[in-house]
């Protein structure tokens, strides 16, 4: 009997880890689920990441971050909205080809780059889909998330972010 027992109560363990692990993944926190802004031009440097250099514009865009570090970041019509620049690249994503998604994030009275996706292409009408996993810091406040450019094969300004309300650029 004590043998009996001791499955049960280890069939029993094995199906509530496994209901509590379900439950857990289904029902993750939303860490973000916001809209995209445009970069504005205005000088603007975000946990430590600089602004663009040119002012550009976003037809729409959303991100999701929960908890569990799955993101979720759909980008359409990224592009140049810039005057100063020739005609031709004007309304287009000028050269840049690839992006990543940072997470920027408090700690106290500084703020900085704490998670980083990989590289995503970028179109030249500036469409791009990134689905991933972040290693998300233990702590972070205040989440904010960047869309930078690749730029000569470096992550360089932000292009789009979330958490702060503009509307120039859009």
């Amino acid at each position: 009997m004590p043998k009996a027992f001791v499955t049960l109560a280890a069939c029993c363990l094995v199906f509530a880890a496994f209901v509590l692990t379900g439950t857990l993944v289904a029902h993750a926190a939303e860490v973000i689920k916001a809209g995209l802004v445009a970069c504005p031009k205005d000088g603007t440097s975000i946990g430590g990441v600089n602004s663009c250099g040119k002012i550009w514009r976003i037809k729409s865009g959303n991100a999701q971050l929960t908890s569990d570090g799955m993101l979720k970041v759909e980008v359409k019509g990224l592009v140049l909205n810039d005057t100063t620049v020739p005609a031709d690249v004007n309304g287009t994503a000028d050269g840049v080809t690839e992006v990543v998604a940072s997470l920027v994030c408090s700690r106290g009275s500084a703020s900085s780059v704490a998670a980083e996706s990989g590289r995503a292409p970028l179109s030249k009408s500036g469409q791009a889909d990134i689905n991933t996993t972040l290693a998300l810091p233990r702590n972070c406040i205040a989440p904010i998330l960047l869309i930078r450019e690749i730029w000569e094969g470096k992550i360089g300004g932000w292009l789009a972010a979330t958490g702060f309300e503009s509307s120039a650029g859009r």
